[in-house]
């Protein structure tokens, strides 16, 4: 069963575009933010990282995500094709430059092998985009979307579960948990390089 969590996040950095890239293209330190991220590996070979991520089940059990994605860094106007797929979640009268950031990250299709350390361990799927604007008075807007898909294997009793209710469930609080996520990552960004907290909007939703 394939379930997969959302999270949404707008963040305004008392920063310029160039040291607000700077940051978030730094992919390990972003990253290890992260409160349930374990590890981030750089696999110069294959030119990829892997994310290693561990969670506790409702019994306090661990489980663990790995996941393998390619890191990805272009210049966009806000009047191209980028620009527009996102131009509808810009706050109305904020003057922003014309020109912007985006960071992407796309999952690995074809991943390295990994060795499973105890049977809840997966092997999922992320993706995320990262926008950084220039605004006219020099801070940058920051938006940050993240899509996570796992495939687990379900087993007694939950396979007598319908599958539709636990699919539900499931991305419910796998979302909620990205969203909790994304606010600590939020708040380690404001202690490292200042933002504006009244401006800080996290916002998790299920698929």
């Amino acid at each position: 069963m394939e379930v997969v969590g959302k999270s949404k996040a707008h963040i305004v950095l008392d920063s310029c575009l160039h040291e607000s890239t700077q940051y978030f293209a730094n992919h390990e330190k972003l990253l290890k933010c992260n409160p349930y991220c374990r590890n981030v590996n750089y696999l110069k070979d294959l030119d990829i990282f892997q994310w290693v991520f561990q969670v506790s089940d409702p019994r306090n059990n661990p489980i663990t995500a790995v996941f393998f994605v390619r890191q990805h860094e272009e210049s966009f106007a806000l009047h191209d094709h980028n620009g527009h797929r996102f131009a509808e979640r810009l706050k109305q009268g904020t003057p922003f430059k014309d020109t912007g950031k985006r960071i992407r990250w796309e999952p690995v299709h074809e991943a390295p092998d990994v060795d499973v350390i105890h049977p809840h361990t997966f092997v999922g799927k992320a993706s995320s985009e990262i926008y950084l604007l220039h605004q006219t008075d020099n801070r940058t807007s920051v938006y940050f979307d993240t899509d996570i898909a796992l495939d687990f294997t379900l087993s007694f009793p939950l396979n007598l579960m319908p599958e539709g209710v636990l699919k539900f469930m499931t991305e419910a609080v796998m979302s909620q948990i990205m969203q909790q996520a994304t606010e600590s990552m939020l708040c380690q960004v404001q202690s490292d390089i200042c933002c504006s907290l009244p401006e800080l909007d996290v916002a998790g939703e299920a698929k």
